[in-house]
């Protein structure tokens, strides 16, 4: 019996291997930039270093049990995290499809006001999406147009453990005003 297991173990290991060499392939083919947790500052992306950092990333599963997954067309879902700075909250979508636009998203999830939304000011139209470039502590906006995939490819957008974060406030607010204030923001 201990045998039987032994080879079933080995199996489920060498499949998990084979889809996380497919994500890593899609990743590098759609020019994410990835940067490892432990990656030094001259080792700036870790498409430079070893793969097996990337390897170890895509098997481990963040805190929600949600991972990078790759569909039968060969296109990717990611799990994303949406910070609202303003009330200290924040949203995780387990599956953002790289072909899905941010309004998506936000015109579901802000359907009805959430409960910690006592002034019922985010609606999706007033709504900013930012992501930051830690290297530069720099903010760059998102067009709530664009698509998970075009957002990623920003040469200056990169990712640490395989889950994009994005700012999210109301734009016409004083709060996001006092919160953009001294950051460097590209529109």
């Amino acid at each position: 019996m201990g045998e039987r297991d032994l080879r079933k173990a080995k199996l489920k290991e060498k499949k998990e291997q084979h889809q996380n060499e497919a994500l890593l392939q899609a990743i590098k083919a759609r020019n994410i930039r990835l940067v490892s947790e432990s990656a030094s500052e001259d080792e700036d992306s870790a498409s430079n270093g070893p793969a097996e950092i990337l390897l170890d990333g895509l098997s481990s599963e963040n805190p929600y049990g949600a991972r990078l997954s790759i569909d039968d067309q060969g296109r990717l879902s990611w799990p994303v995290l949406f910070l609202y700075p303003e009330y200290a909250q924040s949203d995780f979508i387990s599956a953002f499809h790289e072909d899905t636009r941010f309004i998506d998203h936000l015109m579901a999830m802000f359907s009805e006001a959430p409960s910690w939304d006592s002034e019922h000011k985010y609606h999706p139209e007033n709504l900013e999406v930012y992501f930051e470039d830690e290297d530069r502590a720099e903010l760059y906006q998102v067009s709530p147009d664009s698509t998970l995939l075009q957002v990623l490819q920003h040469p200056r957008c990169s990712m640490k453990a395989l889950t994009p974060a994005f700012l999210v406030c109301v734009g016409s607010s004083p709060f996001c005003r006092n919160y953009l204030q001294g950051k460097k923001v590209h529109r």
